[in-house]
């Protein structure tokens, strides 16, 4: 009787104990086939604040570093919110092709759009009104309408540039700055819209994006200096369209253009837009072409005037078009000019005005990165990418901080192509800007009718780094006509 007492003891501590190690064994995945994913390597920061001094002091140097130490797939924690930094083609592909149930951009941008455009615009509104909008926008930049604007802004250049004396120095980033957001006036809401436009509102434009920083991403209204300029900004030009806007109603007065479009767009509810989401369109157009076509405009000079050999490759395209085409400029001829378009392309890639696009990861995703490494993007992190970093990666470029414009004729070019969202100046998939084709059409018939009128010449050092508006391109120009 007593031994059979022991062998049940010993059968149910035996028991006991060989459960307690199976949980503990299972705890540490030692007979788990599925391993717990892994989540992305968190750089050490502040309790509470986090990282958030160096996002608003300096953002790219903040990016880099955490890339350096940790690869392409980290995570920094600022005020308490989770930020997942996706770097290079292999890791990015998700963010950009990822519906908005899984990614969202709208949650994220809904609070910072509003603080620059106002309620019901774009991302500023439900999702159904931005669809529609997004249609309006897409008559406005149809291939027809691109045609048309050849015109309109080979008559602004000539218009603008002829104040020019016929010789001198200019600081080219105010003046190319000025010209694209009036060319775009013209080209988008009509000659009415550009008589009433001054350069007052190229600098109303340019305080507006002081409210576009990877803080204002994160929190549109945090007090800072930059968020009180976009305001006074934002209520500045609402009052100089909206006296616009009721001019025409009022005149009757009605044009082909973008903003007429707007004006008479009916949503599929009966309801046309309101003066303040015609406003908030405008304003949002205007912007993207001074802070995007206008700052690639700059950098186009600066790196064409810097490199004397594509500079002469650009001239001897220009002869070449004249000897067949003569001093005509339309479409169809700038379609030909296959030199200028990888310079711009170039110039773009190297000085993409974007330092961080971001999502909200509304569910959990994972990603592969070049070297093998699985992590998790756990839901509810910010998800974010930097263009400017990732448009200048060494194993996806050659060289890739050398201005080189001819990459794009090379098998550097098929690799690139076989690495979808290696280059994402202009965004990508779901997300891509629908101004890229009018964007180069602007740019090409500017810097077309500027190498045929003008010598050009650097007469400031090469800008480091980047712009914050306050420094100058200065360049010494002289009047004359390109001989063929």
């Amino acid at each position: 009787m007593v031994y059979i007492l022991l062998t049940a003891l010993f059968l149910i501590l035996a028991t006991f104990f060989f459960t307690k190690l199976l949980k503990s064994n299972l705890n540490l995945g030692l007979y788990n086939s599925r391993r717990e994913p892994t989540l992305p390597p968190v750089e050490k920061a502040w309790p509470l604040v986090g990282a958030i001094y160096m996002l608003i002091k300096d953002p790219l140097n903040l990016i880099k570093k955490n890339y350096q130490k940790h690869g392409s797939v980290f995570t920094i924690k600022v005020l308490g919110q989770n930020v997942t930094m996706l770097i290079g083609p292999e890791v990015s592909s998700h963010f950009y092709t990822a519906p908005e149930s899984e990614l969202s951009l709208a949650v994220l941008l809904d609070k910072l759009v509003v603080s620059m455009f106002g309620q019901n615009v774009a991302y500023g509104g439900p999702a159904e009104i931005r669809r529609q909008q997004f249609q309006f926008l897409k008559k406005g930049l149809s291939p027809q309408k691109l045609r048309y604007y050849v015109g309109q802004t080979l008559e602004e250049a000539q218009d603008y540039l002829s104040k020019w004396q016929d010789c001198g120095t200019v600081d080219l980033m105010h003046e190319l700055q000025c010209l694209i957001t009036l060319t775009c006036a013209r080209c988008m809401f009509g000659y009415n819209v550009r008589e009433n436009l001054s350069e007052d509102v190229s600098s109303l434009i340019c305080e507006l994006g002081g409210g576009l920083s990877p803080i204002s991403i994160l929190w549109p209204n945090f007090p800072i200096p930059a968020h009180y300029r976009r305001d006074r900004a934002k209520a500045k030009l609402n009052d100089i369209f909206s006296n616009i806007i009721n001019s025409r109603k009022s005149s009757l007065w009605s044009e082909e253009d973008l903003l007429q479009t707007l004006i008479e767009s009916v949503y599929t509810d009966g309801k046309y837009n309101t003066n303040e989401q015609v406003v908030g369109i405008a304003t949002a157009i205007l912007f993207a072409s001074k802070h995007s076509a206008g700052m690639t405009a700059v950098w186009t000079a600066a790196y064409l005037l810097q490199s004397k050999a594509y500079f002469s490759k650009v001239l001897e395209e220009q002869k070449e078009l004249l000897h067949r085409h003569g001093s005509k400029i339309d479409f169809d001829i700038l379609g030909e000019m296959d030199v200028l378009h990888r310079c711009i392309k170039e110039a773009i890639r190297l000085g993409s005005t974007a330092i961080i696009t971001a999502r909200y990861c509304r569910k959990a995703f994972t990603v592969t990165t070049k070297e093998g490494k699985e992590y998790m993007v756990p839901k509810g992190h910010i998800v974010a990418t930097p263009p400017t970093i990732a448009n200048r990666l060494d194993y996806v470029y050659k060289d890739p901080e050398r201005y080189d414009p001819d990459r794009y004729l090379s098998i550097e070019e098929k690799e690139m192509a076989s690495r979808p969202f290696s280059n994402v100046s202009f965004g990508g998939g779901r997300h891509l800007c629908p101004g890229e084709a009018f964007a180069y059409i602007n740019l090409k018939t500017i810097w077309s009718y500027l190498l045929r009128n003008f010598e050009l010449e650097l007469a400031s050092s090469f800008p480091e780094g980047k712009w914050n508006g306050k420094e100058k391109l200065l360049v010494r120009y002289k009047r004359r006509k390109l001989s063929i």
